[in-house]
């Protein structure tokens, strides 16, 4: 083996130089041809199967043998660099020595090129000195190289692996989840308007489960219609996030107010209402002159912030309240203190009364509220109510007062409790929130509502079945006794197990007063001639001078058929109220409690009510087998019927921060549309700019009107009666609102764009079951004989404000199984709306009434040439007068 690096000669096998110690080429064994010492076979020429010449004295055939050196060192040619195309040269032809040109190539050992070949074959090769750089070839067949199988096979799996774990990526099997995007869950819903398919929140939050993700859901407000998904809270559609982590997808809870919209500069939260889809009012509310509130600063929204409108308030709108000095009541009143408040109004020419009502922490001890409501604008001379804060250390000031026996009996005083709560997380205010109102009847005795008062749920009917109150139902006052006499045993006190008596701060308000039903009847409990047989409700005939019992009661020998149905429940809790106690007692059902301590913390620096959910419940109703050892298992009793056993079923829900209802203290409730209209810019939506082609949308400076309304909408002034019906029966009242009031301003009577009326004033106007204040007109079907067609327009409330007992509707009243009599049905609210200029003689007869009736005889007719409103009753109408229709206010 030669060195290449001093030409030695080495043996076979050597790994390193035996001269110079340089190492040797890696793994040949065979020697490099044209290289002294060195022994190997012949090469043949590429091409040709002919030997290279044998040395002398060796026969010319079988294996060739190898060629001499000067040095008579042995080696075998491989073919030349550059003459792999020259024929070999013929067998026995010896090879000739160099020329004496190539003598240094001789005398350096290696062979030189031979010149023109001589013996028997002209095709004698020449021969060429080989350099020692080049290496030997074996003389073997060489095998498969190793290293390029070996890194073939490397490569393939690389590959392999690279391919596995770019599809198992894609697939998620690793690297976390993909968050979908809306395109690829579309659901083919068309939006509000008409322009994209709307994905539901449900269908994203569907394919998050799907893929092992939690998910949490929360409401955010907008333009899109409820429900769909907006996007994601803290991410992007597309991105990654690890597998079992939780997810927060933002769904459309409607048109609402952001819960962070009070405090900020109204310049700041236009962008955010410009695309809710409804109209947006901004009105200026009253601040002090002194205030610390600066001007231009959001006070007060309705809805109140984290409330949404309803679909029914939809086309009212929402309003923002922007603070600005003036006379009323500020707006910033809330948190003073009591004296302060009421000097400084007093100061202004107000009259003013204190009352108490449960309040937050923050306002305990001072103002918490007011009617008219903060914000409000006011006349020297007017009546102002503040309302101070209250915790539960008050409760016997507010829900008992002094008997005749010289103690102290349940007795609610409901302006403590009267307002708007709502949950923490408001998706749909009409599901999420809840009123109290003071109920106007007193359906288990007293003459007045001042002499007892009771509480309702807002939107419930005034009856047995939903007024709420503190007590059983007893025929004397010893049902609401709070503490015993010398003649009552304590353990055997009526109200015992109510949690009013107990310490913990919290008390219940309920419907029905623990008496059973007959039928869809509540049983008085004190009604002589009443009677249940077999589930139907009777009463005696007692139009003689004696009482007849109904058919079928013959024999009678005490109600059948009784049952005690579940009715509205509500538990109230005062700020202070020990909860954990209430807990621990057992009071609520054990899987509820479970699943509401594994849910969000209540805040108990807020007053909040629990209402108790039918839906939880497999039965709402107990048979009453016998009446008369049987109590009411839904309401707390403490009676000898049943050997003074509370038998009241567990409650449910149980409290947690998302089942509770916490009191909205500013909840908006403001004459919106009496206040003047706030000078804010207000930038178009985006869905009125995609809508545009090339139109110019400047700013509008007059706030007040929603994008939704035409500048070039005519007056009524410009407008024929048939054009004012027309506009009207599309729903666009904006011809005829206003604020129309008697010559007195005792009453008002305003309608808004939309057919919203509200009244006002010193005279109470009964206009809908719902909200006794407000009324939704319509356009009535022309009757010739009421408000003929040339006269004015017929408008009254929606048919759902027909009522009669539980029954809601004109079939339901009229129509359906159970008789009313007129006098038991009340009506929609309903008003004639007559035009400037219209004459007095077209007025005789309207609402069938008579200018030749006695009761209007020499009183003066209205003023023909203003616009006017004329209430109309379902019988026995005034024939309209200047003292008592209602004018339009310029």
């Amino acid at each position: 083996m030669i060195c290449q690096r001093c030409g030695a000669v080495n043996n076979g096998g050597s790994r390193f130089c035996e001269q110079c110690g340089a190492q040797l080429p890696a793994g040949s064994a065979a020697a490099q041809p044209n290289q002294p010492g060195v022994t190997a076979n012949q090469v043949p020429a590429p091409g040709q199967n002919a030997a290279w010449p044998p040395a002398p004295g060796q026969a010319a055939s079988g294996p060739s043998a190898p060629m001499p050196m000067p040095d008579q060192t042995m080696i075998d040619h491989p073919p030349l660099p550059g003459t792999s195309g020259t024929p070999a040269p013929a067998p026995g032809t010896p090879g000739v020595p160099a020329p004496a040109a190539n003598a240094p190539y001789a005398a350096s050992g290696y062979p030189t090129n031979s010149t023109n070949p001589t013996g028997p074959s002209a095709t004698q090769p020449t021969t060429q000195p080989v350099p020692p750089s080049y290496a030997a070839t074996a003389a073997v067949k060489r095998g498969p190289n190793k290293l390029v199988i070996l890194l073939s096979i490397i490569l393939v799996a690389l590959l392999v692996a690279g391919t596995t774990l770019f599809f198992t990526y894609r697939a998620e099997m690793w690297g976390g989840k993909v968050l979908p995007d809306a395109a690829s869950i579309a659901s083919g819903v068309t939006s509000k308007n008409g322009k994209k398919s709307v994905v539901k929140a449900k269908d994203i939050t569907a394919a998050l489960k799907a893929k092992g993700l939690k998910v949490k859901t929360v409401p955010v407000f907008s333009g899109e219609e409820r429900g769909a998904f907006l996007g994601y809270e803290g991410a992007q559609a597309g991105a990654r996030v690890k597998q079992g982590s939780t997810v927060t997808v933002q769904e459309s809870a409607g048109p609402g107010v952001p819960k962070d919209t009070v405090g900020k500069d109204v310049n700041k939260v236009t962008d955010t209402f410009a695309d809710m889809g409804v109209p947006v009012h901004y009105k200026k509310v009253v601040i002090a002159q002194d205030s610390k509130t600066p001007e231009g600063q959001v006070a007060v929204t309705y809805p109140a912030p984290g409330v949404g409108l309803t679909e029914d308030e939809e086309s009212d709108g929402i309003y923002i309240g922007v603070a600005s000095k003036g006379d009323g009541i500020p707006v910033d009143i809330l948190g003073q203190e009591k004296s302060d408040a009421v000097s400084a109004l007093e100061a202004e020419g107000y009259n003013v009364t204190l009352k108490p009502h449960y309040s937050s922490e923050q306002y305990v001890g001072k103002i918490s509220g007011s009617y008219p409501a903060p914000g409000s604008e006011l006349s020297s001379g007017e009546s102002v109510t503040l309302y101070y804060g209250i915790d539960k250390d008050s409760n016997m000031d507010v829900l008992s007062r002094d008997n005749s026996y010289n103690g102290r009996m349940a007795s609610i005083q409901a302006s403590a409790m009267i307002g708007m709560y709502c949950k923490n997380e408001v998706k749909d205010a009409s599901k999420d929130c809840v009123t109290l109102e003071q109920s106007s009847s007193t359906p288990y005795g007293g003459t007045t509502s001042d002499d007892y008062q009771y509480l309702h749920i807002k939107g419930e009917d005034e009856d047995k079945d939903h007024i709420l109150g503190l007590s059983n139902f007893s025929q004397d006052i010893s049902g609401a006794m709070l503490s015993a006499d010398q003649y009552t045993d304590p353990n055997k006190l009526p109200m015992k197990n109510h949690l009013l008596l107990k310490d913990w701060g919290m008390f219940e308000l309920y419907a029905g007063m623990d008496l059973p039903n007959c039928g869809t009847t509540t049983m008085t409990g004190s009604s002589v001639g009443e009677y249940c047989i077999d589930g139907v409700y009777k009463m005696a005939d007692f139009s003689g001078d004696t009482m007849t019992p109904p058919a079928g009661a013959e024999h009678y020998n005490g109600p059948t058929g009784l049952t005690y149905e579940m009715k509205d429940f509500v538990v109230y809790f005062p700020v202070g109220s020990d909860v954990d106690s209430l807990e621990s007692s057992g009071y609520f059902d054990a899987d509820e409690l479970a699943k509401a301590n594994k849910e969000e913390k209540i805040d108990t620096t807020r007053p909040f009510i629990l209402v108790r959910d039918k839906s939880l419940y497999d039965s709402t109703s107990d048979p009453v087998d016998d009446w008369a050892h049987q109590v009411d298992p839904f309401v707390p009793t403490n009676k000898s019927a049943n050997g003074y056993q509370n038998e009241m079923e567990p409650m449910k829900p149980a409290p947690s921060g998302s089942t509770v209802y916490y009191l909205m203290e500013q909840n908006g409730d403001l004459d919106w549309d009496s206040l003047p209209d706030a000078d804010v810019k207000v930038p178009a939506s985006k869905s009125d700019a995609d809508s545009s082609d090339s139109s110019d949308s400047s700013d509008s400076s007059d706030s007040s009107d929603s994008s939704d309304k035409s500048t070039s909408k005519k007056s009524a002034k410009d407008m024929t009666l048939q054009e004012i019906r027309s506009t009207v029966s599309g729903g666009d009242f904006t011809p005829i609102a206003g604020k129309y009031c008697q010559k007195d301003n005792s009453s008002c009577i305003t309608i808004d764009d939309t057919g919203k009326a509200t009244s006002s004033g010193s005279k109470d106007l009964y206009m809908s079951p719902d909200d006794h204040t407000v009324s939704k007109l319509q356009l009535a079907d022309a009757d010739p004989r009421w408000v003929p067609e040339d006269v004015g327009l017929d408008l009254k409330g929606p048919d759902s404000d027909y009522q009669c007992g539980s029954y809601r509707g004109s079939d339901a009243c009229y129509n359906g199984d159970e008789f009313f009599s007129e006098a038991e049905i009340f009506k929609p609210f309903e008003v004639a709306y007559i035009p400037a200029g219209t004459s007095s003689s077209k007025l005789e007869g309207l609402a069938a009434s008579s200018y030749s009736s006695s009761y209007v005889a020499g009183k003066a007719k209205p003023d023909s040439s203003k616009a006017f409103l004329k209430i109309i009753y379902y019988h026995m109408n005034e024939a309209p007068l200047d003292e008592t229709v209602y004018y339009l206010t310029e």
